[in-house]
């Protein structure tokens, strides 16, 4: 695979993929993974092929919330290009996988040079900031089935596999919930048809049935954000 696998890379105009070429190495990212964090200064931009990261906000404590996931379509990091720190998010790899990776304050040189490249990350980093805003919205709106359903749906689709590898521990450390809450949700959607799971895998029986999960807010809160 090469870096125009990516679906922003693909976007680019062939002079601008050529420079990127030219700064970016192959990289093979394994599950669990930290490629940035609050407290690491370093930073690169990641082209992401087979690999998929969360973005992850960590408490003190440990415990964290999942507020984004990004897989072949994009990149993470971007903000080190636009001269930026690691921010207030932590980038953990969910799903091992291929991805290219660029030296942070070199793609920061490129950027300045490619006005082309800087509005084409600005534009990817909008439209990412509203699904971040909706993931967030969805965790104080919808019940932890709702949005278990959500994050396997998106996981689907960033990896494109119906079979996901993800553990219980791990989606509860994504949705910032117990791991008990996630196992009773896990068997209302096992119970329904809609998936099937054993030791740390979740194979999807029906996307249109999760969908339907997905969208419905817990009791009470009214409808979803649109």
């Amino acid at each position: 695979m090469t870096l125009t696998h990516n679906g922003l890379v693909a976007q680019l105009a062939t002079d601008d993929q050529r420079m990127l070429e030219r700064l970016c190495k192959p990289v093979e990212l394994q599950t669990g993974d930290i490629l940035a964090a609050p407290h690491m200064a370093d930073g690169h931009v990641h082209f992401l092929i087979s690999a998929c990261v969360a973005l992850v906000v960590r408490h003190s404590d440990g415990s964290g919330l999942a507020v984004g996931l990004t897989g072949k379509e994009g990149a993470v990091g971007l903000q080190h290009a636009l001269g930026m720190g690691s921010g207030n998010l932590t980038l953990q790899v969910q799903r091992g996988g291929m991805a290219f990776r660029a030296d942070g304050e070199a793609m920061q040189r490129l950027v300045g040079r490619r006005s082309n490249l800087l509005r084409a990350f600005a534009i990817y980093l909008w439209h990412f900031s509203q699904d971040l805003a909706s993931i967030a919205a969805a965790s104080q709106t919808h019940d932890i089935k709702s949005r278990l359903a959500s994050w396997i749906l998106m996981s689907h689709t960033r990896n494109e596999h119906d079979d996901l590898l993800l553990t219980h521990a791990h989606l509860a450390d994504m949705l910032g919930v117990r791991r008990a809450g996630v196992t009773m949700a896990a068997v209302e959607l096992k119970n329904a048809g809609l998936v099937d799971y054993q030791r740390g895998r979740i194979h999807i029986l029906d996307l249109d049935g999760l969908r339907g999960v997905a969208r419905r807010p817990a009791p009470g809160n009214g409808p979803p954000p649109a």
